[in-house]
């Protein structure tokens, strides 16, 4: 499994929005959009605002493949969902959002239910 490098990881966190286009069942990745992305060690997640009513989530979910754009780093990426009873991962996800985002009153929103449901973690392919 590839991982992010420190670089990298200091390059996405350093921007408050990740562009990212999820792969469509047909392989085309036809829409981008702005989103939140947050590190836990080595790790990057996201989290869907709107659940699967959302434009990116539902074919995120569906492909597990996209691409991802955030301080000149651009990859192909797989996002892998986390479980919801991940205990470990949520509230660390959730306490990254609130550290990152501690300027935003989203940054509440986007660390409880039922928008923590919807959490993913961004992997690099290459």
């Amino acid at each position: 499994m590839t991982s992010w490098t420190k670089d990298e990881l200091d390059r996405i966190n350093a921007e408050t929005y990740f562009t990212l286009g999820a792969t469509l069942p047909d392989g085309t990745t036809p829409k981008t959009v702005d989103i939140w992305s947050v590190p836990v060690g080595d790790r990057i997640f996201i989290r869907s605002f709107n659940g699967t009513a959302g434009a990116w989530y539902g074919p995120a979910l569906e492909s597990g493949r996209g691409r991802i754009s955030a301080g000149g780093v651009e990859k192909n990426v797989r996002f892998v969902a986390v479980a919801s009873d991940d205990e470990q991962t949520n509230r660390a996800v959730d306490a990254s959002f609130l550290d990152k985002y501690a300027d935003s009153p989203y940054s509440v929103t986007m660390s409880t239910e039922p928008v923590r449901r919807n959490t993913l973690e961004v992997i690099p392919e290459d």
